[in-house]
């Protein structure tokens, strides 16, 4: 879908057409799900993340301001209710774990690291590896690595200090890597 039609069923929206509404819908529900799973380890939580999602979709399209692209803003309305959902079901204590982290927890993976490990791993299988995460470290990974966000900024939407974020990043990656090599996918 184009950016002019993406226009015209926006404003379409705006006057309350379901024809436009529905249309939005099945072109981004997909993609919206995609996102929703990368947070929840279930296909009904994931499916009621991005129907509560289209409902402020819907509910606000009038503030959308056609600024960056439609996929973008309902993105991140499925990232905030994804966020909310696990505020209310949260059921695990977020790890607060200040104390010094070990300089070997830290280090990057290398460009060649990398393109071995892609040649090993599938978009699905990191997926599947991510999502057997606890659910502290696969949230602060998912908004930390994927989505951009900074440990001050996670801090502040998971409500947990800076250094939990960061230390529960660190560990995430830890047992991500720990996970791979229990599958037989090695860095070299």
């Amino acid at each position: 879908m184009n950016k002019e039609e993406q226009d015209r069923l926006v404003k379409a929206c705006k006057k309350n057409n379901r024809d436009a509404m529905e249309t939005i819908y099945n072109a981004f529900m997909p993609r919206m799900l995609a996102v929703s799973f990368r947070y929840c380890k279930n296909q009904s939580d994931a499916e009621d993340i991005v129907q509560d999602a289209f409902i402020k979709v819907f509910k606000s399209i009038k503030k959308y301001k056609h600024n960056g692209t439609l996929g973008s803003w309902i993105e991140r309305i499925v990232i905030n209710c994804a966020i909310d959902h696990w505020h209310k079901m949260k059921k695990t204590v977020l790890m607060d774990n200040s104390e010094l982290i070990e300089g070997n927890e830290t280090t990057e993976l290398d460009e060649i690291e990398k393109e071995h490990l892609s040649k090993q791993l599938s978009s699905e299988k990191l997926r599947t590896l991510i999502s057997d995460l606890p659910e502290q470290y696969r949230y602060v990974l998912n908004l930390y690595a994927i989505e951009g966000y900074s440990h001050k900024e996670i801090g502040k939407i998971l409500k947990i200090k800076e250094s939990t974020s960061r230390s529960n990043y660190t560990r995430a990656r830890k047992k991500l890597l720990e996970n791979m090599r229990a599958v037989g996918i090695e860095k070299y």
